[in-house]
Formats: structure tokens, C-alpha cells, sequence
């Protein structure tokens, strides 16, 4: 998975570097490796899966989605750090209203039959 998620890191530095924003590596990394935590949760591994068999499948998610997640998702995360992202924001109170995400979300949960 790290030759993977280094993939990752460095399509996404070819985009910020494209954007002109000058962003760590280890921070572009953390968002990286926050994607793959987030997609684990997502997915809800059966106890029965062994982390040989859930590292088979995030990688094969991942191979398959490289530029999506460096020019979509990374971007999308990183947005959100500041106030862009937001559709409404309501300051005293702190609401916050983000547009529609488009993090992960074709992953389907893995179910087992009772």
C-alpha cells in the first residue's frame, strides 16, 4: 500500500504544484493516508477478513481511482480547511453547510449473510 499511496502523493503534488499552493509532503501524505482510513471504515471488514486480504482490496480500490483521488478527493479535503467548500456558513452559531461530497462515495459496505 505505501508504493500506492506514494503514487498518490505525488499526482496530487502535480496538482497543487499546477494550482500554485505549496503544501508539505507529509501533510498531502496524511490526507492520503486519512482516504485509505476512511475508505477501511466504509468498506466494515468482517472480522473473518485477515489485514493480508483488506490490504488486497483498498489496494485494488485505489489502483483503479489514483487520479480521482489526488485530483478530486485530496483537493476536495484539503478545501475544507478553510471556508471554501462551504455552501452556507452561519458565524456566532457555527453552522456549517458543505456542497455535496464526492468522498468515496461508490464504496459499498461487505455484508455477510446471517
Amino acid at each position: 500500500m505505501d508504493e500506492l499511496e506514494q503514487e498518490i502523493l505525488e499526482l496530487t503534488k502535480t496538482y497543487f504544484e499546477h494550482m500554485d499552493e505549496d503544501i508539505s509532503d507529509s501533510f498531502l501524505l496524511a490526507l492520503v493516508k486519512s482516504v485509505t482510513d476512511h475508505y477501511k471504515t466504509l468498506r466494515n471488514y468482517p472480522e473473518s477478513y485477515t489485514d493480508e486480504m483488506i490490504e488486497q482490496d483498498v489496494a485494488r480500490y485505489f489502483s483503479l481511482r489514483k487520479s480521482y483521488i489526488a485530483f478530486e478527493i485530496i483537493p476536495e479535503l484539503y478545501g475544507r480547511l478553510g471556508g471554501e467548500g462551504l455552501s452556507m456558513l452561519t458565524d456566532a452559531g457555527t453552522t456549517r453547510i458543505w456542497k455535496n461530497s464526492v468522498v468515496l462515495h461508490d464504496v459499498v459496505p461487505i455484508c455477510e449473510v446471517v
